[in-house]
């Protein structure tokens, strides 16, 4: 059985037009299946493979620029949550050797029938949704002989409390195992983490930018800023008109490379669905994607959901209903049933609460807040943490419990 949100997306690499044109057909006559974009090239395909979102890329070895090897491993470092599927005609086994070994999921021989091409589709990428499983759950943090969690609270439509969600949830994450726990802000344009926590550094993210490889103990302490709680944050730059210079990938690295420093790292993600967010999603060991009890909110969130397939909707990924219930009379049955997926936690709606603690630069857990949604946080922080911390790895429920009893 194929899960998830809508059908496979299937980007198409045919330098042969009978063969796209058969390949279109059979692919148009399975609905589990969507072809997303044809081209005749290896530069196209590469071009295409982050526009379309394709969960799986069959590729022409007629059409790639070189030795299949590399070829397949430029195409899963693009994008590698894409599962890559070679086909050729006349093919020695030594190529397909070296295909599998760069990380192709399958290989077809041409001449080929239809139902030969859907069926391996398919089965390539539930295997490759397996493996990808498996090699979660392989390195999951936790002990100490591995690095931390990287936790991206996410939502593709800004206004429904990412960041408020981020900055509780770090905290209660802090006080729930006396952790080391990182705040980032990657929202590096209009990032808030510092207004919210009233926090001030002539530091930021593009400081350790120039540092990849060689990121130490002191340089942590040095460009991350403690708030009172004892969580660490490391700020969106101050200056805007340096932002475009900074690389997505590098900052994605750093992030990476924070996670022998900290046992949970909290990402607090833009609302587009770029470079930086898309990498962050990747490498993230939960998500929580954020939706509110609105109709905008949810179907920005199906859309995403819908686009990028396997990335949001695999175990990893937690759906977090915030400020309910709402006016809108959105329930949260209608919000499971239109998303395709469990909420695993509700946060009540609470706006005075949530702004007077924000406008004090406290926290909703700090006992000199008057809201009252700090045990809703406290159970989020439990729900994560499955999994990830030395005394359960390995031996975790997966069984997710929603924070809140969903008012039905």
């Amino acid at each position: 059985m194929i899960e998830g949100i809508g059908s496979i997306r299937v980007l198409l690499l045919e330098t042969e037009p009978n063969t796209a044109a058969e390949a279109r057909d059979a692919l148009a006559g399975d609905d589990r299946l969507l072809l997303v974009g044809t081209v005749a090239d290896q530069a196209s395909l590469l071009d295409k493979l982050g526009a379309t979102y394709a969960q799986v890329a069959v590729v022409d070895l007629a059409g790639l620029r070189g030795d299949v090897g590399p070829a397949v491993r430029e195409i899963l470092a693009r994008a590698p949550e894409c599962c890559v599927i070679v086909t050729g005609a006349n093919v020695a086994p030594g190529i397909v050797s070296r295909a599998v070994t760069a990380g192709a999921r399958g290989f077809l021989l041409k001449p080929y029938e239809p139902n030969d091409f859907v069926a391996t589709i398919r089965e390539a990428y539930i295997n490759f949704q397996e493996l990808r499983r498996l090699q979660r759950i392989d390195r999951a943090p936790g002990s100490t002989a591995r690095p931390g969690a990287v936790i991206a609270v996410y939502s593709p439509k800004g206004g429904v409390g990412c960041t408020t969600i981020a900055t509780n949830l770090a905290v209660a994450l802090a006080r729930r195992s006396k952790a080391r726990v990182a705040l980032v802000d990657l929202d590096l344009q209009f990032g808030d983490i510092g207004i919210v926590l009233d926090l001030k550094s002539a530091n930021s993210v593009a400081d350790l930018l120039s540092h990849v490889g060689a990121i130490d103990a002191s340089l942590v302490d040095e460009v991350f800023v403690r708030h009172a709680s004892g969580v660490r944050a490391l700020l969106a730059p101050d200056n805007l008109a340096s932002v475009p210079a900074i690389d997505p990938e590098r900052v994605a690295r750093v992030v990476d490379q924070l996670r022998p420093h900290f046992q949970y790292i909290v990402c607090d993600l833009w609302s587009s669905l770029e470079e930086l967010t898309l990498a962050t999603l990747r490498m993230a060991d939960r998500v929580v994607l954020v939706t509110t009890p609105e109709l905008p909110a949810l179907r920005n969130l199906r859309r995403v959901m819908s686009a990028t397939g396997l990335l949001l909707q695999d175990e990893r990924t937690l759906l977090v209903a915030n400020r309910v219930p709402g006016k809108a009379g959105i329930s949260l049955t209608e919000i499971e049933r239109g998303l395709g997926r469990s909420i695993a936690a509700t946060i009540p709606s609470e706006g005075i609460g949530i702004t007077e603690a924000i406008n004090r630069g406290i926290s909703i857990l700090d006992e000199r807040a008057r809201a009252k949604a700090g045990g809703s946080y406290r159970k989020l922080a439990d729900i994560i943490a499955q999994g990830l911390e030395p005394a359960v790895v390995g031996r975790a429920s997966r069984r997710i419990v929603p924070a809140t009893e969903p008012t039905r």
